[in-house]
């Protein structure tokens, strides 16, 4: 009994940090499917629009784009299953590895210094690059959520930096404990576009020459990081919103296929115990 209450103690604690304890396991339903809306539960201009800005750019076509979007939003919207503050409460619930896999790999919390921040960066990037070369292969399209989660650990690679634009010599990752909450209270959240650009802008031109397949459109990119650019200046000088307005405008404006998209079949194909915690540990090794 003492245990039961223990462990009923721990779990409403970790509440406080994801989703209700009976779904540890049970993804939530996206609120939306793919750049279409805007209710999502984190903020998406940098992961779910980006992703489908830059792929689009880089010559995939909107379904596709769209497909790698979703993906890529999942570790941050599957909140319970797959997200940061999921990772800190199961470290409170003593679930030490899916922990260390959540924050420290899909979250890229790792703590580690300027060398392991740029040793990361390539790895993701060459990673994402194998599975980018297999997107359209018939037989392994079940597995197209480990590009999504790849990006996602990309971008997080260039945000989660401790220090507003510090992603340069002498810099270091935030850590898996408390992440960026501290530092986002004094310094700003680095999650936020407009108040970390240039970080933004290396992890954009990153993606962008991991999904390229050869079609992609360099001089469109650098367009869309010089309107991107123009936005954060507007941003500084007061006017609230227009980054994540311009980014998400951007992404929704384009996408223009008929009909909702298959979600409920893209969901399927992520399970932690089957694939995800066997890629996630494949992504730790191949970071050594």
């Amino acid at each position: 009994m003492r245990l039961s209450r223990m462990k009923t103690s721990l779990c409403l604690v970790a509440a406080l940090f994801a989703t209700a304890c009976a779904s540890w396991d049970q993804p939530l339903a996206l609120a939306v499917c793919g750049p279409v809306k805007l209710e999502l539960k984190y903020k998406s201009d940098g992961h779910l629009d980006t992703a489908y800005i830059v792929a689009r750019h880089a010559g995939w076509d909107a379904a596709d784009a769209a497909e790698l979007a979703f993906y890529t939003q999942a570790p941050d919207d599957f909140a319970a299953a797959y997200s940061a503050p999921s990772g800190t409460a199961r470290l409170l619930a003593l679930q030490f590895e899916r922990a260390h896999l959540l924050s420290s790999v899909l979250h890229s919390l790792h703590g580690g210094g300027t060398d392991d921040v740029a040793h990361r960066q390539r790895v993701l990037a060459q990673m994402l690059g194998e599975q980018t070369s297999i997107w359209d292969d018939p037989a392994r399209q079940g597995e197209r959520w480990k590009a999504g989660f790849l990006v996602h650990a990309l971008g997080d690679s260039y945000a989660h930096v401790w220090g507003i634009n510090q992603n340069q010599a002498g810099s270091v990752a935030y850590n898996p404990i408390a992440g960026h909450i501290p530092d986002g209270l004094v310094r700003g959240d680095p999650d936020n576009i407009d108040a970390n650009f240039p970080n933004y802008a290396r992890y954009v031109r990153a993606l962008f020459a991991a999904l390229d397949r050869g079609d992609g459109d360099g001089q469109a990119l650098e367009a869309y990081l010089a309107d991107v650019e123009r936005a954060v200046a507007r941003e500084a000088g007061g006017a609230d919103g227009v980054t994540t307005a311009l980014i998400r405008s951007t992404s929704t404006d384009d996408y223009r296929m008929g009909g909702r998209l298959d979600c409920p079949a893209w969901t399927a194909r992520m399970d932690y115990e089957r694939g995800v915690r066997p890629f996630l540990q494949q992504i730790e090794a191949r970071l050594g």
